[in-house]
């Protein structure tokens, strides 16, 4: 798939994974009680660490591997955590301090992923902590795995095209790049 094509359909998923964010209905009630809704939410963690880390590996084992299966499951794991957090303030209001809206659980899930806790949103009660810990510990393990990942991966691309290119000019196929010769950028008054 070309690059435009690619960049589009990522585009087009990540905005579709927004959009059902957004929209998924969470006004369901359960019957069972705290205990059913405990052990979906923690089928659905590691439904989320599994698809992080299976891209993880995919990464590794796969050298013409793009990134855009793990960009996919690592926006879906912040708005997991996010729905969670909205889950959780909609059924118990005293949890998280002034999260409202989805946005604001959006907000609050950025604010702890990227260690910047503002504090105007935060957690009150057990569950939410819980969840915040959960969260950051999710963060550090599976997140940072993935992001030194993608790291690791967009920086052997570029090293891979950049022995390419030199190894065109070494043998002719390629042009070498135009210098600027004589010309200062700079100048310094002194």
């Amino acid at each position: 798939m070309t690059g435009w094509k690619r960049w589009a359909r990522l585009a087009v998923v990540l905005t579709l994974v927004l959009v059902l964010y957004f929209t998924v209905p969470v006004s369901f009630e359960v019957s069972s009680g705290d205990v059913v809704q405990l052990v979906v939410s923690l089928a659905a963690l590691s439904l989320l660490a599994v698809l992080v880390l299976v891209e993880v590996r995919h990464q590794l084992l796969e050298d013409d591997r793009r990134i855009d299966g793990l960009v996919i499951a690592l926006m879906i794991a912040v708005l997991g955590f996010a729905l969670g957090f909205y889950v959780l303030a909609q059924r118990n209001p005293e949890q998280i301090v002034d999260l409202h809206t989805r946005i604001d659980a959006l907000y609050f899930t950025m604010a702890t992923l990227l260690t910047i806790g503002y504090g105007d949103v935060h957690a009150a009660g057990q569950a939410a902590r819980t969840l915040v810990l959960i969260q950051m510990v999710f963060n550090v393990v599976i997140v940072a795995t993935a992001a030194s990942t993608i790291t690791t991966r967009i920086r052997t691309q570029a090293e891979k095209r950049a022995e390419a290119r030199r190894a065109a000019e070494a043998d002719g196929s390629l042009p070498p790049p135009r210098r600027r010769h004589g010309r200062r950028t700079h100048r310094n008054p002194t």
